[in-house]
């Protein structure tokens, strides 16, 4: 069994295929965790007997009517519950991506001083890759202004409460940062804010806020290395451009750091119950070449919206009682088969094709499936890239060097 960790309860309805097995004597009493609450769903949630999503079922969560559920452990992926009906107490297996976590209710002690007014800090995450809130609140329920990567710099504004230092950062945003993850010595960490480039052909704007109506600040050139300090949810990233500061759109920088993917130093559940990993995962169809179809609708016969190679990220929104998941690839969002999903990167990715457009000298990548889609970059003739999917309409999802994008198929060749 996986070790028990703090008290809840919560209300759900369920209706419930129930064997002898899954009944309460069959398992010892344990302790309820507290902080958990399942996420809305369009449909009824699969509780199964075993963590896995091929096991046999225990029964389904239907949103509506209430009755007492518990999370009694939580290993990996999958959370271990027991929930009531009328033939008494019965347990089963849901994932934990059907969960919120909430960190525990905190105290909130009078404002103290602890470091002077000025003092420079710099953000030291509890492990490599974690990057740390700021928030409106010294609290740990408080809205995120943005996360930040080991490294970033800060002043101390001369202000803590209840294990939260008050901070402005890069001059620019003021916040509350958990004490813990802050440091007034430089030489104390490996800085790993990360290293991106600007890959619109037209270049970009670094501007004084997160938005397309703050200040502009400078014109930003095609190709030039971009420093992220934090990340927002709002799709903006707090970057440093030599000693400029400010910020840029995600979406004409390279690389992909979004908001939800990544552990967070400063929330309690990070390190055992992954809390804040958006649910990523990657089509495996176990068989060389193979394709998995994105569909309308949670059906086999329902219309295909493209079809995906195996090594195709993308990310789980939800789950079906079918079998089925809704699933968001780039910028298309529709149904494919959960048996073919996976958490593990398999060793294939996509498939390779050369460009040969007899029309113009290469082809465009675009943020979007339109010819009026944002242009990323533009691939010339003899170039390869990897073919990760082939749209319905006309267009391909492509990944070239470090991009992802949409690609006409018409120039696309296999490669002989």
């Amino acid at each position: 069994m996986m070790s028990l960790r703090r008290p809840i309860t919560f209300l759900l309805s369920l209706t419930l295929l129930c064997s002898p097995a899954a009944r309460a004597d069959a398992y010892p009493t344990a302790t309820p965790i507290a902080g958990y609450t399942l996420r809305a769903a369009p449909e009824e949630i699969r509780v199964f007997a075993t963590p896995n999503m091929k096991a046999n079922l225990v029964g389904y969560i239907i949103p509506g009517d209430t009755q007492e559920v518990h999370v009694l452990e939580v290993s990996g992926d999958w959370c271990f519950v027991s929930f009531s009906s009328v033939t008494g107490i019965s347990f089963g297996y849901v994932p934990l991506n059907c969960f919120d976590v909430a960190p525990p209710a905190t105290p909130t002690p009078a404002p103290t001083i602890t470091y002077a007014a000025g003092t420079p800090a710099w953000v030291v995450n509890s492990r490599e890759g974690y990057r740390l809130n700021l928030r409106e609140e010294p609290s740990y329920t408080a809205r995120s202004l943005g996360k930040y990567y080991t490294g970033a710099p800060m002043i101390l504004t001369g202000l803590s409460e209840n294990g939260f230092l008050q901070a402005l950062v890069a001059g620019t945003l003021t916040g509350w940062v958990d004490e813990r993850y802050i440091s007034v010595d430089s030489l104390a960490f490996v800085p790993e804010m990360p290293l991106v480039t600007v890959r619109s052909s037209t270049g970009t704007i670094l501007r004084g806020g997160p938005g397309t109506n703050f200040e502009r600040l400078a014109r930003i050139g095609y190709g030039t290395p971009v420093t992220v300090l934090g990340v927002r949810s709002d799709g903006w990233y707090h970057v440093q451009v030599d000693d400029q500061v400010g910020y840029m759109a995600e979406t004409v920088l390279s690389g992909s750091l979004p908001y939800g993917y990544g552990m967070d130093s400063d929330n309690p559940a990070s390190d055992s119950h992954h809390a804040n990993t958006e649910n990523s995962f990657y089509i495996n169809t176990r068989t060389s070449g193979g394709v998995l179809n994105l569909r309308k609708s949670a059906s086999s016969t329902a219309k295909s919206l493209g079809k995906f190679y195996t090594g195709t990220p993308l990310t789980i929104l939800s789950y079906t009682r079918t079998g089925w998941a809704y699933v968001r690839i780039g910028q298309t969002e529709g149904y494919m088969d959960a048996d073919y999903l996976t958490p593990t990167q398999p060793t294939q990715f996509g498939d390779k094709r050369i460009i040969r457009n007899k029309r113009a000298n290469g082809l465009n990548l675009r943020g979007e499936p339109s010819t009026g889609g944002e242009l990323l970059t533009f691939v010339p003739n003899n170039s390869q890239v990897i073919v990760l999917g082939e749209l319905s309409d006309g267009w391909c999802y492509v990944s070239y060097e470090n991009l992802i994008g949409y690609m006409l198929d018409n120039g696309l060749e296999p490669i002989r």
